[in-house]
C-alpha cells in the first residue's frame, strides 16, 4: 500500500465517523468508527429540530406530583362520619368546642387551623392525609 494512504486512513475514518455519530443521536460507547457509520446509514438523518413546536392536540404526559387525591380531603361543606370523627378528635384535644354534628362548617375549619398550627402543619383549614395522620 502507498504510505500516503496508510498515513491518511485514520484521518479519513475520523472525518467520516464524527458527522455520522452526531446524526444518529446514539450515545453508545462503542469505539468502532465503522459501527457509527453503519448506524447512520441504517437510521438516516434522525436529528430533531431544536425549536420544534409541540402539537396542540398531542396528549401530554401526566405529572403525578400535581395529582392529589380528593377522596380523603375535608373542606367547608363536607358532611359525614369522617367529619364527625375529626370533630370528636379535635374536641378531645381541646381545639373544637361546638357540637359534633358531622358538618364541616366555619367553626370546624377554625378548630382545624388551630390544630394545624399547633402541629407545625400548613394551616389551611383543609383536612388532608397529613392532618388526619396527625389527629390520630
Amino acid at each position: 500500500m502507498n504510505w500516503k494512504v496508510i498515513y491518511l486512513l485514520p484521518a479519513l475514518i475520523l472525518a467520516t465517523a464524527v458527522p455520522a455519530y452526531s446524526l444518529t443521536n446514539n450515545k453508545s460507547q462503542s469505539s468502532d468508527p465503522a459501527n457509527h457509520i453503519a448506524q447512520s446509514t441504517q437510521q438516516g438523518n434522525i436529528m430533531k429540530k431544536p425549536n420544534a413546536v409541540p402539537k396542540v392536540n398531542a396528549k401530554r404526559k401526566s405529572n403525578n406530583v400535581a395529582k392529589r387525591s380528593t377522596r380523603n380531603v375535608l373542606t367547608v361543606g363536607s358532611r359525614g362520619e369522617t367529619v364527625k370523627a375529626v370533630q370528636n378528635s379535635l374536641k378531645q384535644q381541646g381545639f373544637y368546642t361546638a357540637s359534633v354534628n358531622g358538618v364541616f362548617d366555619n367553626k370546624t375549619r377554625a378548630a382545624v387551623i388551630k390544630f394545624q398550627k399547633s402541629k407545625g402543619l400548613r394551616a389551611d383549614g383543609i383536612v388532608g392525609h397529613r392532618t388526619l395522620a396527625a389527629l390520630k
